[in-house]
């Protein structure tokens, strides 16, 4: 896979990661598919929860979820990576402005080199002209046991394509990486590396409850204190995107029937844009089969 195609299933994947550690389930609806419906909507539109990336032999897409899909007129992404114009932005965040050499302290570069050749078999120095951000992607993808990954993003664009649907985005790739910044500092970042084996051991945790759309469990493995929550981080990554979405979903699916695929992160919790639109007045029903 390509370091861009990489960066971007597996920057996502960090946010999901890292930025879900107040988001508790309130609902008994095991589903990862949720119809929204009500307060004078046209036509009911779709919010499915994704792992942004996973190996093969676990990715599926179920048939309830494509025939939801099928029924939507528009998809609707965290950011829309088939805009040629998001892409370039995305190339523009992937490096950094210093080499890392320069920018880390040396204990922290010579730390973080170890850990990197140890697991992924690269150094840091042959990526230091990347970013922090970037290097955390690449270290995350590699926790997975393949080499191939599949994407539920880009499938979905793939879907969208083929049935000649448009595409659309809750935020775009500089707002999405200005959150980032504000939310890990580089030490923060430097930790979550370190903390590879934990990482590779949440995501088998992590995929078994996806798999089973266990919600509860999902957000109890997604509530995992190894990785460095804070009440900064829940405020960039939860918070304030939460709360951005659910003002902009409402007129995006208000004439037409939408598909919003977002992150599982997002979806749980008081905060979670399932209970923002109930508290907007819509009705959201957990789609079992």
């Amino acid at each position: 896979m390509k370091i861009t195609n990489l960066f971007t299933a597996a920057l996502c994947t960090t946010l999901l990661l890292t930025g879900a550690a107040k988001a508790q389930s309130k609902n008994n609806g095991n589903s990862l598919l949720w119809e929204v419906s009500g307060k004078g909507l046209a036509k009911p539109s779709y919010i499915f929860g994704t792992i942004h990336m996973m190996c093969p032999a676990d990715f599926n897409i179920a048939d309830k979820t494509k025939k939801a899909f099928g029924t939507a007129e528009e998809l609707i992404m965290e950011v829309n990576f088939t805009d040629p114009a998001e892409m370039a932005e995305l190339q523009k965040t992937m490096m950094s402005p210093v080499p890392l050499s320069k920018k880390l302290s040396p204990v922290q570069f010579r730390l973080l080199d170890s850990v990197l050749t140890l697991k992924t078999g690269a150094s840091l120095k042959s990526m230091e002209q990347f970013s922090m951000t970037t290097i955390s992607s690449f270290a995350i993808a590699k926790t997975l046991p393949c080499t191939e990954i599949k994407s539920y993003e880009l499938e979905f664009a793939s879907f969208a394509k083929t049935q000649n649907k448009p595409i659309g985005a809750l935020e775009t790739v500089k707002q999405q990486s200005e959150y980032f910044e504000k939310a890990f500092s580089d030490q923060v970042i430097i930790d979550q590396i370190l903390s590879f084996d934990d990482y590779k051991a949440v995501f088998t945790e992590m995929i078994d409850a996806y798999k089973k759309e266990d919600l509860k469990r999902l957000y109890a493995v997604l509530n995992d204190k190894r990785f460095g929550n804070t009440d900064e981080s829940n405020k960039w990554m939860l918070e304030v995107r939460n709360t951005s979405w659910a003002k902009q979903m409402p007129v995006m699916m208000k004439n037409k029937s939408c598909f919003f695929a977002v992150g599982s992160g997002h979806l749980g919790g008081k905060g979670g844009i399932l209970q923002l639109l109930k508290d907007q007045g819509y009705t959201l029903k957990p789609i079992l089969k």
